[in-house]
């Protein structure tokens, strides 16, 4: 996941200011489950980089020119959803473009940091509970079969593959990149598109470890696209949807974050290359629009009805396009409805079906994010006060900080609601696959009708509708085929 914070100020320290600064505590003042969440976070300045939204389609003329009087130069357009990125030396340019007739709305072009649950570091990975990732081989899918139970709770198996695989399903994965020539995910793999910029500035003592290119140099991305689509044959992962198509839209860096006395992988990326990567992938007629990555949206400061509104068209123009969007809900372990002027994007949006994650008990996982508001849908995501075996074994990028092979090490925390949300994108391609023409409210509203009601009978804020189940959407009667 990812959070964002405009500024200099630590994430951490903005928290509490924003706590001071109200009559009721947004948080309970004993409640430590958001806290891991944030101290991995960190402020990274815009750097002179702005967004302006403005009437969709290409931008006017005149509207150009007062942009470029104000100090200003366009550096990206996205006329789909009427939002240009504009770099600017000029520190009052968001006041100054503000006033310009034909822009409603501007501020700074947010650059989030990847965010993750307090990790679960096994070592070096090579041997957790008896299990050997690099001495094990490669046949008949080993590690499926024994450890990917969270595949299985949502309905990944023979039974539901005998009736449809998800060939046909394009999912598009906006991410760290994916690891085009992994065995489980080649089969499967349909192109890659980049929209970021390894030449950004990073904060004192950060590290670009990223080459530039689709390719993914963190593992994150990877182990979302083969949680969706990893292939049968190949290798030792399963996706749900094995055979559906991964379109690959890099919207996020990878890069080294000093943590104590060494580095931890991170993930960083401009908001404008996130809204791109949305609208293009929109364009291009994917199904799916998988996005394990979010962030705290703070309204009350500059900029912040830019960047909600900037969410909320580009999530919207997808939908209207025929895209499912699929959103991770957040690590901060919180009720997302109750923690205003914070607003959680783009699981918030209206227009995104809003991932929770669970463990294998099948209860909120306790980094999860919950509230009437956003849930629909849970998935799997792992339990971090569990057993290793309750985390989720995923496929890894060797271009990675540890460059151990495909699968491993396992020195990421392999839990979180990004895992969870590529399991729902998983199950919506399958059912894409089965009914072409399907739109993406009747997707949503099977995935919730069809759901495991694991809360209870009616919906439940923490679990919503319940856990996804492939083989119950295929074989529901609610959709002519």
């Amino acid at each position: 996941m990812l959070s964002a914070r405009w500024g200099r100020v630590a994430l951490l320290g903005a928290v509490a200011l924003l706590l001071a600064a109200c009559s009721a505590p947004l948080f309970e003042a004993d409640e430590e489950s958001w806290r891991p969440s944030f101290s991995r976070s960190a402020s990274v300045s815009t750097a002179g980089d702005y967004l302006v939204v403005y009437r969709s389609g290409p931008l006017p003329e005149r509207v150009r020119a007062r942009i470029e009087a104000a100090g200003g130069t366009v550096v990206r357009e996205i006329p789909q959803i009427g939002v240009a990125s504009v770099r600017s030396t000029n520190p009052g340019f968001a006041d100054a473009a503000s006033s310009i007739v034909g822009i409603t709305h501007a501020g700074p072009d947010l650059m989030l940091t990847l965010d993750l649950p307090e990790a679960q570091i096994i070592g070096d990975g090579l041997d957790a509970d008896g299990l050997d990732v690099e001495g094990m081989e490669v046949n008949d899918n080993d590690l499926y079969e024994t450890y990917q139970w969270d595949i299985k709770r949502v309905g990944g198996h023979a039974d539901t593959w005998a009736i449809q695989k998800g060939a046909g399903a394009v999912v598009a994965v906006l991410d760290t990149g994916v690891y085009a020539t992994h065995p489980d995910l080649e089969p499967n793999y349909a192109y890659g598109t980049d929209f970021t910029d390894i030449t950004v500035p990073l904060p004192p003592g950060w590290i670009m470890w990223d080459q530039g290119s689709p390719q993914d140099y963190s593992g994150h991305g990877t182990h979302v696209a083969g949680a969706i689509a990893g292939a049968i044959t190949s290798g030792r992962i399963i996706g749900v949807a094995p055979e559906a198509s991964i379109a690959n839209y890099k919207v996020l860096v990878s890069v080294l974050v000093p943590d104590g006395s060494g580095y931890m992988p991170s993930g960083i990326g401009y908001l404008s290359w996130i809204l791109g990567g949305i609208v293009t992938a929109a364009d291009d007629g994917v199904h799916v629009i998988n996005m394990s990555l979010g962030g705290g949206l703070w309204m009350n400061e500059p900029g912040g009805a830019a960047a909600y509104v900037a969410w909320l068209r580009a999530t919207q123009y997808a939908r209207q396009q025929g895209a499912l969007v699929v959103a991770a809900s957040g690590n901060w372990g919180l009720d997302v409805s109750r923690i205003r002027p914070v607003f959680f994007v783009p699981s918030g949006t209206p227009a995104a079906l809003s991932v929770n994650a669970t463990g294998p008990d099948d209860s909120l996982a306790d980094y999860s994010n919950y509230g009437s508001a956003n849930t629909r849908v849970v998935a799997p995501g792992g339990d971090r006060s569990a057993p290793w075996s309750s985390l989720v074994l995923g496929a890894n990028s060797p271009l990675g900080l540890w460059k151990h092979g495909d699968y491993g090490p396992l020195y990421v925390p392999l839990l979180g609601t990004s895992f969870a949300a590529p399991k729902v994108a998983g199950v919506a391609a399958l059912i894409y696959a089965h009914n072409p023409g399907i739109s993406p409210a009747q997707v949503e509203t099977l995935l919730m009708q069809t759901a495991d009601p694991v809360g209870g009978p009616g919906f439940d804020p923490k679990l919503g509708h319940g856990i996804v189940d492939a083989y119950a959407a295929l074989t529901s009667p609610r959709i002519a085929r």
